[in-house]
Order: structure tokens, then sequence, then C-alpha cells
């Protein structure tokens, strides 16, 4: 998916999300009642409960903006093909048959013809049909949606019903990744429960409030801010999943979250915290599994900030740089993250097939630092503090609140950014006013956390030049015609060591240009309670196992 808003591992998630508080009692009274239940469902048993930072905030694919949600219509609902392992973004090589059974390339590879799975049933017995399809992409695209992830299907001319079983994918050109476009981004659902909703108000529709998918979980209960629970669908046609109930315990505290699994109360945390790591290690019954991540935090500069002094402070490229320089991030991440972190190369992590490990990087350099400030006419008062012309060189950072990592990064920039001249005020914000601040561009200079797509291209709708007034993930308005040239010749390149080198020449570009500081990329471990049996942990989507793990529902299972 690319979300121009998902954002990751280390409290605030995303935009738009909502940050509640859920008691511990809460959580444990409901896993023991529904325990007995859950282990009575044909084909599934048992209870995953997730220790989770904050609440879904929407259950309908085109407008879910936070991973939590991803997580919830992941297992809900179904795409037309399911990657089989790391994720391949050319071809179609990489994935294996979900709601369709199976798909035919047209000689000129303008269209890809889907065969729905006859055995596909929505939750509430009808077939899912063609049309569902194609009522899905047009959910999608259509401007009164207003979906954040519309921009994934750029480029698609427009999807077809040839008949009940077989939707056509149409394409005006041939790119590389036409069938990962697809395939990785159209969550597909039931027109005949959605036909009759308002586009404009999705959110606040019946279906929003009991969701009805093809996946092999249906929708069970949803307590805002406090419980969403899942429940197995033991008909579905792809099999009954292993667990028979799963359940988001929403836990916004992170130290509250890490002792509830601590004390058994919970069954997973999807990233351990630094200050719980050595006692998850030293506590019995516990497991520590390490998975990668397309995660990373960023301080992003705003190109269109209000203020005039602030917009002409960010356009000086020697100033950026310098602000690089005088940032010791090495030395930041190991104080706050330890071995769960490391510094983040650029607008990639080191999961992506594309990544470049070798790009150059502005060296943490306090005396060339100091050199650039002094140049620019930034000369230090009294009190230590830059002025030029009587004007303070001074800027706002705004941080999510619940993120107690990226406040704790925040202080330790302050105290490097004073040491040379710099006045950097933090702004500590509730998730919703961070976010929604973050996307309207009511920023000076924004501490963000970005959960990118697997695929490369995508980086485009981060750090790409805004195309009239969509901005896709682009928060701080930058502009590289360089960068652009070079994902637009991508876009159309299939040789793959070309292409590879086009996006290292975009990243190169982006990392010498400085549109933000390159900070943290998050070592993930997730924690578990011994009883669960998870399989591999996807970088790009931890959770699309979970139908396939068990729990250990046995005398003694910890």
């Amino acid at each position: 998916m690319r979300p121009p808003a998902h954002r990751a591992a280390d409290g605030a998630k995303a935009v738009c999300r909502r940050a509640f508080f859920a008691t511990m009692a809460i959580g444990a009274v409901f896993t023991a009642a529904c325990g007995d239940a859950a282990k009575q469902a044909s084909g599934s048993s048992g209870v995953l409960t997730i220790a989770t930072p904050a609440d879904a905030d929407a259950l309908i694919p085109p407008i879910v903006s936070s991973l939590q949600g991803k997580q919830a219509v992941d297992l809900l609902f179904d795409m037309l093909a399911r990657p089989t392992g790391p994720i391949e973004t050319v071809g179609d090589g990489g994935f294996a048959p979900q709601l369709a059974s199976r798909w035919n390339w047209a000689a000129d590879s303008l269209s890809i013809a889907f065969t729905i799975d006859s055995a596909a049933r929505w939750h509430d017995g009808q077939p899912v049909r063609a049309s569902d399809v194609a009522f899905s992409y047009a959910l999608y695209t259509d401007s009164a949606v207003a979906s954040p992830h519309a921009g994934a299907f750029a480029g698609i001319d427009s999807v077809t019903v040839r008949d009940s079983s077989t939707a056509v994918v149409w394409w005006n050109r041939r790119h590389p990744e036409q069938f990962f476009q697809v395939a990785y981004n159209l969550a597909i659902m039931p027109e005949h429960l959605l036909a009759q909703a308002p586009r404009t108000a999705l959110a606040q529709s019946e279906f929003a409030r009991h969701p009805i998918g093809s996946g092999r979980y249906r929708f069970g209960t949803w307590s805002r801010g406090q419980l969403l629970v899942f429940e197995a669908d033991t008909a579905n046609y792809r099999g009954a999943p292993g667990i028979a109930r799963v359940i988001w315990n929403v836990t916004p505290d992170a130290t509250a979250a890490s002792l509830r699994v601590l004390a058994g109360e919970a069954d997973m945390l999807e990233a351990i915290r630094l200050d719980a790591y050595e006692q998850a290690v030293a506590t019995k019954g516990l497991t520590l599994v390490p998975y990668h991540t397309l995660d990373y935090a960023y301080l992003a500069f705003n190109f269109n900030a209000r203020s005039a002094a602030t917009r002409q402070l960010f356009a000086a490229h020697p100033m950026r740089v310098a602000l690089s320089a005088s940032l010791d991030r090495q030395a930041m991440v190991h104080n706050v993250l330890g071995e769960l972190g490391m510094v983040a190369l650029g607008p990639f992590t080191r999961a992506v097939p594309a990544a470049d490990t070798t790009v150059a990087q502005i060296a943490y350099d306090t005396t060339a630092a100091d050199r650039t400030l002094d140049s620019l006419g930034w000369t230090r008062g009294a009190d230590g503090l830059r002025t030029r012309a009587g004007v303070p060189l001074r800027f706002e950072v705004i941080v999510p609140a619940s993120s107690a990592t990226r406040q704790r990064m925040a202080t330790l920039m302050q105290a490097q950014y004073r040491a040379r001249g710099v006045d950097m005020r933090i702004a500590a914000l509730e998730p919703a006013q961070f976010f929604a601040r973050v996307g309207s561009g009511d920023f000076e200079a924004a501490l963000n956390m970005w959960h990118a797509d697997p695929s490369p291209m995508a980086v485009r709708d981060v750090w790409g030049s805004p195309r009239g007034n969509d901005v896709g993930g682009n928060f701080g308005r930058y502009r590289n015609a360089t960068v652009d040239a070079a994902f637009d010749t991508a876009a159309t390149t299939f040789d793959p060591t070309r292409r590879r080198a086009l996006f290292h020449r975009a990243f190169a570009e982006i990392v010498r240009d400085v549109p933000a500081v390159w900070l943290y990329e998050p070592r993930n471990m997730a924690l578990l309670r011994d009883r669960v049996q998870p399989t591999a942990l996807r970088a790009d989507a931890w959770w699309s196992g979970i139908p396939d793990w068990k729990v250990n529902t046995g005398a003694g299972a910890q």
C-alpha cells in the first residue's frame, strides 16, 4: 500500500491515529471470558491478544491511514494475489493466488484478466464476483472518497467485468510494476453492501461499524479506544485460520504495553522498546523475534512554511547541510534506541531491495557547521545563540506526544543544536493534532516516522515534487527536478540493473540536497509469549501471516 501517512513503530503509528488507554483489567477479563468459546471453533483454537499502541482509525480499506487499521483490514479483506516471500515489485513471479485463482496477461501486456476463485464467499455468504473488483477500484479512485491510497493506482486506465468471475485491469502504458500495483494495493470489497454507502461519509456508514469481507477472519466487536476483536472464519474458502480469535488491546503507554506481555496479560507486542528489552530477555516464557523494517524517522524541513523567515531559512542548501552536520546521529540513536536502532541512510530502509547502503552521507562535523553558519551571517550573542540582522536562528519542531522515542530524540537534537547556536523549540502534540498539522503543511519542521512501501517507486510519492495540490507524503513540499527525472525514467525502465542505478541516483541526490535529516531506522523485535507459534514476519506487514499462526492451548502453555 502507498498511503501518504503510514507511520511506524514507536508510539504514534500513523496520520489521524487515535491514542486511547485501555486498562489491563478490561483485556484480561475479556480474554478469560472468551477463551473457552474460542477453543471450540472448528479448525481453529486459542486467542491471540496483541498489545497495540493505538486503535484502528477505520475498517474500510480506502480510508484507512493507520498501521493498526491496515493490520485489521488485511485480515478482513482479500487481495487478488499475495506475496510469497520478500516483496518482488517487478512482474508476478513473487505472488501466489489469493482471491483470484489465476490470471492471464494480454499479449501486449496492457491488461491482466483475473479469474475469481469460485469458492470465495463474503462473510454474509454471498459469492465474490468480478463486479466487486471493478467496484473496489472505483471506490479507491473516487475523488469523493478522497482515499489517501488513490495515487497507488496511477496509470491504471480502468477495470472492466468480462463475466461474473473475470475482472480485467487495463493500463494506458506498460510499466515494470503493473502486477504489483494492483495485487498489492487493491483490497476487494463487497459491492452489494457498500454500493449505497455515501462516498463522502464512508467512515460514518453502517458498513464501517460492522465490516464484512472475505478474509480468513471476520469482524467480531469493536470498543473504540479499547478493544478490536476478530473471529476465525472457520468456513473460509482458503481454510480456517489456526487461531480462533485475535484481539487488539489498545495500550498507548509503551511501558504498560510491555508490562502486559511480560505479565502474561497479552501475547504479543510488535516492537519492544529498549527500556523493556533486558527484562524481556531475562523473563522465562518469552521470545524476541527480530524482523526487518520499512520504517524510518527523519526531521522534515517545510519549504512552504507559513513564516517567510522559516521558508528563507530552509531554502538555503548550505543551511540545511549545516543543520544536518550539527547532529551526531550515531550517538543519539545509541542513546535512545541502543541495539534496537541504527542510523537511517536516506529515504529508504535497508530492507528495500533497491537500498543503497553506500550512499554518501552528510558527515557529523561541528567545525564545518559553525563555519557555514558564520559565513551565512549568523553570529552568536552573549547567550550563545545566533542571530542575523536581529532575527534569531530559531525554528519549531513538532513531535507526537505519544512517541517517547521521538520526544527523547528531539530533546537530544535540541541540545546539540543549541551548542551550535541554533534555537530549536519543541512542540509535543497529541497524535491527531500532529498528523493534522503535518498533512496540512502547518509546521516549520516535524520529527516524523514513515512506513515505506516495498516499491522503491513509492519514494517518488514522498520525496518527488508535488503534483498540483497532491503532495502525497511530501509534507515539506520539497521539489527537485533531478530526483523527479530519475524516478520518471525508472518508472518505464524494465532492465533491472539500469532501474536500480536510477533509484540509487535519486536516493543520492535526495541525501545530498538535505530536504530532511535522516535520523534512525528501528531494529524491530517482536515480543511474543512462547505459546505463540508465528510464521516469518514480513518487513512490510508482520501481521500478514497471522491466519497461519498457532497458539498452544495445552496445559503448561506460557
